[in-house]
């Protein structure tokens, strides 16, 4: 028969292992958070605006019809709000930012036998939200560079297209205005969101412990399809033309940020 003592001894004896690997645990763990936190760490809250160039990228039977595709001129500009832990940042913001592209067709034969030309410029509006993790570092006692990357979360606003059919042998020039409508009804021509793929590398200059500049260069690459998929199953042009769209865009800021360190890196 087993005493009480010895059954009490037992089981401190079995749960030892258990209270030492939490006890490692959790040294280690205030150990990381010390030295983490007596590195550069502040949160942040920033501005930045600067100007892209976006266009589209067509795939299958689209890019027969839009064989070209050219960049698009917009602007962004936007706040960004993070949390840096030593070398390690989380960054997000808002931001407006103007997409599109202008795209064209080769010369075509019309049911009319006319030989003509299209092209169109697209001008798309989004609220972005960028979910970013970085990594940085300094170059010199003020001057850094910041790499970050993650998805984008691009809400579509409104949008224009100007469309333009030329013809061969002719003055006639035929002229037309839409206006892009983002949801998932039948009616709407993309997503509502489009999600994307964002990487921004960057330097900056440190005026002070609290004050810091940044020049940052930003590619944002769609990651599927932005056309709405209820409209463009309603849509006969898409029966006979299949094929997806992304947009691709390359941008340059300069920002402003004010910090709020942890500990004094100077």
């Amino acid at each position: 028969m087993i005493s009480p003592q010895n059954s009490k001894f037992e089981i401190a004896q079995r749960n030892s292992p258990v209270l030492f690997y939490r006890l490692l645990m959790l040294t280690a763990i205030t150990v990381l958070t010390i030295s983490i936190l007596s590195a550069q760490s502040a949160f942040y809250l920033g501005t930045q605006a600067g100007v892209n160039g976006s266009k589209f990228r067509y795939t299958e039977d689209l890019l027969e019809l839009y064989p070209t595709s050219e960049r698009l001129a917009g602007v962004n500009v936007g706040i960004d709000a993070g949390f840096q832990l030593g070398q390690w940042s989380f960054a997000t913001g808002l931001q407006y930012v103007q997409k599109g592209s202008n795209y064209q067709t080769d010369t075509y034969t019309t049911e009319e036998g006319q030989q003509a030309y299209f092209y169109a410029r697209e001008r798309l509006h989004f609220m972005s939200v960028p979910v970013l993790v970085g990594y940085s570092d300094y170059l010199t006692n003020r001057i850094g560079y910041t790499l970050q990357a993650g998805p984008s979360f691009n809400f579509g606003i409104t949008g224009r297209i100007d469309e333009t059919t030329e013809y061969f042998g002719s003055e006639q020039t035929d002229f037309e205005n839409y206006k892009v409508a983002f949801g998932n009804g039948v009616n709407d021509d993309y997503r509502g969101n489009m999600i994307g793929f964002q990487f921004s590398p960057s330097l900056f200059f440190d005026i002070d412990q609290r004050n810091r500049l940044t020049l940052n260069a930003v590619w944002d690459l769609g990651t599927k399809d932005s056309f709405n998929p209820r409209c463009t199953a309603a849509n006969n042009f898409f029966q006979i033309n299949r094929g997806s769209l992304t947009n691709r865009m390359a941008a340059i800021t300069v920002g402003y940020q004010y910090r709020i360190p942890f500990a004094d890196r100077y």
